[in-house]
């Protein structure tokens, strides 16, 4: 028994220490709940006010015309006399309710998923919106929720006599002589509170009119306040009104040469501590078709994917992403693999219906948005009557993840967000193009010419051809005595890096860049970067200097590469201030998975999540170290790639935030070229080249194919190169060759000088592949063929895909070259060239 009782009292004491951790990491991650400041609604117009039917603002190529009586709008294209709806339409059936949403409110629940909020439902069925137009804007300020109908728990069933004549029936007297009220309708009050034993009760009132003349007379022209009704409800027993969730939020609307702007104004929100905004979906139906409408719409996720508006998928899950990747800091990602697929690194997609298209671009809030793209069907006598093809952003308000609790025999999801919001408004762009039937390469060029503009491009005068990585070091397990240690061993050293230029040089290759990965700070594993760490085993600070110049001397390119973000293990990290937190104030790191389960391998290295002070002393030791080895040639690994947010309650960085201090990092390079690696937007921007730049995209149920949307967009701007040819196996040679043809990007092969099968039995067997030996003929191939098509630094000037599977295409570069692509049996032919002198 003795024993039984010790069992059950550890047993409990597990449970209870269990529940007390997850209430601190649930409930300490919350902090104290500050209201905006009230937003400046002068100029407003209620809805009741307005006289005008409609709200027009025009200029020489767009007219907006904005419905008053639900705040639906059109646009009228004048160069392709098309007419853009917020809305879909049908020729005779009743749109779905849910297709005829502008917006939609999603806001916090603490044990379930986030509830849906309909704005048509609960702000403009009951004229509960406002205009303001000013400056050939027109702005509408919703007020979603709260209480649509007082009722009889809106008013104090009972109360003491003595404070019913002293806090309301003597200021309801005064106002009598005032001639506020009149003396019947205080009768009819005092009527409806029978007196018993000194307490007023008030007896059951059906009239809805009454109602709402009593709260008025009570809460408005007597002394009883609401605490006053809290503290009776609790005296007397009486249920009160539940509080609503109520929300109000305005939105922006503006022409401008290409289109129209939406801005969801961040200032003009009002939410509640108890019913937190989750997030707004903006304009989810904008533009769609329906039966009998044909198009597509275009997504830059990994090179790019097409979804054809008929395709027959129409009930497969919709597309969801979020832009730029998944956060680092939300989930279980450093438990179990996420599933695999391409990143959405752009924030923009395209829509096109009956020939005539747009894309729609975010320039404000693109880090804390999410695509989504699907369809929504109605059927009806076993037919589709509405097929409605929609794309749209869904914006993130604040972030959210949950804390699986776990017991013997079950399990629960405590849900946590944060109390803190993103302030950041959300702005996107839709631009439209001026032309009929046009196509994805139409849009692939008006998004071109937006990035241009924004960001002030330059032609590129010529494309990089080659790129050769080369894997400095890796860190070893050994043993002296039978005691284990590590040390850090070499793949290609200082006189490795020289030995594979000669090699390639001696195939005739003279145009290529070096990328020197893992040249430090134990190999390409590296620990943080916050300092070098020279490795004679790799390359001394000395050997590096000299290997610099001599490169300099023959113009080779040396980018050193760096890792900005991850740091494998705890060297040089002080964990509680150096590494990125999550809502629950765990570290954010990961170990590598083991392929066979996708669950963590925590026997390997671990990798931790650097937050933006411990990334921006990188950048200062990048700096420090390449002014001491006299190059300006710096490249990363990880940085721009990812996002990260730090969500500790002292403070919260929302991934907006993060994005924008590694911009305010990237421009501290401005003297260097700088090299990144599948950056997202707001740092490839900044970059001089890019590698591994996706040459896939997401194979989801709804995408038909892939394009390489993210190329046509990126051409004659900049320098990319997809994945190293040799390491990605997961395509043939002639596969990546003929993508290289397809997208004008420059080749990348990652080579080590030493032999790999040391390699085998290490956690650093994924680099099997990369002993330079076993590729020198494949390189001197591919080189030479795509060299002798003379397409190296021309401009794409069109694309098209040439049957239903993607896998026929055909491109066309400056200078008449053409070139058709057949993906299932990975040949070329070209069908048109510049000179007569081409090799086929």
């Amino acid at each position: 028994m003795k024993r039984k009782m010790i069992k059950y009292s550890v047993i409990l004491l597990l449970v209870l220490s269990l529940t007390t951790f997850v209430l601190v990491q649930v409930l300490g991650a919350k902090t104290k709940y500050v209201e905006r400041a009230p937003y400046d609604k002068t100029g407003f117009v209620k809805k009741e006010d307005y006289t005008q039917d409609e709200i027009v603002i025009e200029n020489t190529k767009y007219k907006f015309i904005l419905d008053a009586e639900d705040t639906n709008f059109e646009l009228i294209d004048k160069t392709t006399n098309q007419t853009w709806y917020s809305t879909p339409k049908h020729d005779t059936l009743l749109i779905p309710s849910d297709a005829r949403e502008l917006f939609v409110l999603f806001y916090e629940r603490k044990i379930e998923a986030s509830k849906r909020m309909s704005i048509n439902d609960e702000s403009v069925q009951y004229d509960k919106y406002e205009f303001r137009v000013k400056d050939n804007t027109i702005e509408v300020l919703y007020e979603v929720g709260g209480k649509h109908n007082l009722t009889m728990t809106d008013l104090p069933r009972q109360v003491s006599s003595e404070d019913f004549n002293t806090k309301i029936l003597e200021p309801l007297q005064a106002k009598v002589q005032e001639g506020v009220i009149t003396q019947r309708q205080l009768t009819s009050l005092l009527n409806n509170y029978i007196e018993t034993d000194g307490i007023r009760y008030l007896k059951t009132i059906a009239s809805q009119e009454s109602i709402d003349t009593f709260y008025k007379f009570i809460f408005e022209y007597s002394d009883y306040t609401y605490e006053d009704y809290l503290a009776d409800a609790e005296k007397y027993g009486f249920e009160t009104s539940q509080q609503l969730p109520y929300f109000e939020f305005a939105v922006k609307y503006t022409l401008t040469d290409n289109g129209f702007e939406v801005r969801l104004i961040n200032d003009s929100i009002v939410e509640t501590e108890k019913f937190p905004i989750a997030y707004i979906d903006i304009l989810p139906f904008f533009g769609t078709g329906n039966m009998g409408d044909q198009g597509f719409t275009v997504i830059p996720d990994g090179s790019g994917i097409y979804i054809d508006h008929n395709n027959l998928k129409y009930n497969t899950v919709a597309y969801e992403k979020r832009v730029y990747g998944a956060d680092l800091s939300i989930g279980t990602a450093n438990e179990i693999k996420p599933q695999t697929g391409e990143k959405l690194s752009y924030p923009m997609y395209g829509y096109n219906k009956n020939g005539y298209g747009f894309i729609n671009v975010i320039t404000s809030g693109d880090a804390m948005s999410t695509l989504r793209a699907g369809f929504l069907t109605e059927v009806r006598n076993g037919s589709y009557a509405h097929k409605i093809s929609y794309a749209y952003y869904r914006y993130a308000i604040r972030e959210r993840d949950a804390f699986t609790f776990q017991s013997s025999t079950n399990s629960q999801r405590v849900t946590s967000w944060t109390i803190d919001y993103n302030t950041e408004d959300y702005v996107s762009s839709y631009q439209f193009v001026s032309k009929e039937n046009s196509t994805y390469y139409d849009m692939a060029k008006l998004y071109q010419s937006h990035l241009v503009e924004t960001y002030l491009l330059e032609k590129i005068e010529q494309q990089e051809k080659l790129n050769i990585t080369l894997l400095g070091g890796y860190l070893q397990k050994k043993y002296f005595l039978g005691i284990p240690y590590t040390t850090v061993d070499s793949l290609t050293d200082a006189k490795g890096v020289i030995n594979i230029k000669n090699e390639i040089q001696k195939l005739g290759i003279n145009d290529f860049t070096i990328t020197y990965s893992g040249f430090s700070n134990q190999g390409v594993k590296s620990t943080s970067y916050v300092k070098t760490h020279y490795n004679d085993q790799i390359a001394s600070r000395k050997q590096l200097e000299k290997l610099i110049k001599d490169l300099k001397n023959e113009n080779i390119d040396l980018f050193l590469e760096f890792s900005a973000l991850y740091a494998a293990t705890d060297k040089d990290l002080n964990l509680d201030k150096d590494v990125t937190k999550n809502i629950f104030n765990d570290d954010v790191y990961r170990y590598p998975y083991l392929e066979s389960s996708k669950v963590t391998d925590k026997n390997k290295t671990i990798s931790y999540v650097q937050n933006t002070k411990t990334s921006n002393n990188v950048i200062s030791n990048v700096i420090k170290t390449s002014n001491k080895l006299n190059n300006n040639f710096v490249s990363f690994t990880d940085f721009g790639n990812q996002l990260a947010s730090n969500l500790t309650k002292k403070n919260t960085l929302f991934r907006n935030e993060v994005a924008a201090k590694q911009v305010e990092m990237i421009e501290r390079l401005a003297d260097y070229h700088v090299q990144l690696r599948n950056p997202n937007q707001y740092l490839a921007m900044y970059s001089d080249q890019i590698l591994d730049l996706d040459m896939k995209g997401t194979m989801h149920p709804i995408v038909d194919y892939d394009i390489p949307f993210v190329a046509l967009f990126l051409n004659g701007y900049f320098n990319y190169s997809g994945p190293a040819i040799n390491v990605d196996d997961s395509k043939s040679i002639t596969w990546h060759m003929l993508k290289a043809i397809e997208t004008g990007a420059g080749l990348q092969f990652t080579f080590t000088n030493e032999s790999t099968t040391k390699l085998i039995k290490t956690e650093y067997n994924y680099l099997i592949s990369t002993y330079y030996e076993y590729w020198m003929n494949d390189l001197k191939q591919v080189y030479q063929t795509i060299d002798g098509l003379n397409i190296n630094g021309k401009d794409i000037i069109d694309h098209k895909v040439l049957n239903l599977q993607g896998s026929l295409v055909e491109v066309t570069y400056e200078g008449n070259i053409k070139i058709r692509i057949n993906y299932e049996t990975e040949s070329y032919v070209v069908v048109s060239w510049e000179t007569s002198k081409l090799n086929m």
